[in-house]
């Protein structure tokens, strides 16, 4: 008796399709991940911002060393100071630093100046306007605005 077996087996053409396949769609998930992480990365800052800024707004108007309570912006960081005037030498400034990721553009401010500065008693502030915080590897923006009387809309 004669016995014949038969297999079957995927050919080397079908495996490489298979493994390029894939290879694709690992790529393209990696791609979503990385844009995901970049999206939440801004929106964490810009969350973290406003408390800070609502923070020192709110230390403003309790009179928190009876003294303004003000942030100074830069493309990479702001620091959050008391007195009427940024100093960047004095040593109960908090610095706080942005990921490499994220800047701070387009600051327009009552005064032209980079410093938001809110006075006792009520926690107000004449240097109102906006800026951006930006994701530079997406192009995301998130526009964060100040008013005159302290509030924080972004």
């Amino acid at each position: 008796l004669a016995f014949t077996m038969k297999t079957k087996a995927f050919t080397l053409l079908e495996m490489i399709i298979v493994l390029a396949l894939m290879g694709i769609l690992f790529g393209l998930s990696v791609l979503y991940y990385q844009v995901t992480q970049l999206r939440a990365d801004l929106s964490g800052q810009v969350d973290i911002f406003v408390t800070y800024a609502r923070l020192a707004q709110s230390n403003s108007a309790s009179g928190k060393d009876d003294l303004a309570q003000g942030i100074h912006l830069d493309a990479d960081s702001y620091v959050l100071f008391s007195g009427l005037s940024y100093d960047s030498f004095n040593a109960t400034n908090t610095i706080l630093e942005l990921p490499p990721t994220l800047e701070i553009q387009n600051i327009v401010l009552n005064g032209a100046g980079s410093d938001i500065i809110f006075t006792p008693p009520y926690g107000e502030t004449v240097m109102y306007g906006s800026f951006d915080l930006v994701s530079l590897p997406t192009g995301d923006s998130v526009l964060i605005t100040i008013s005159s009387n302290g509030t924080i809309d972004y």
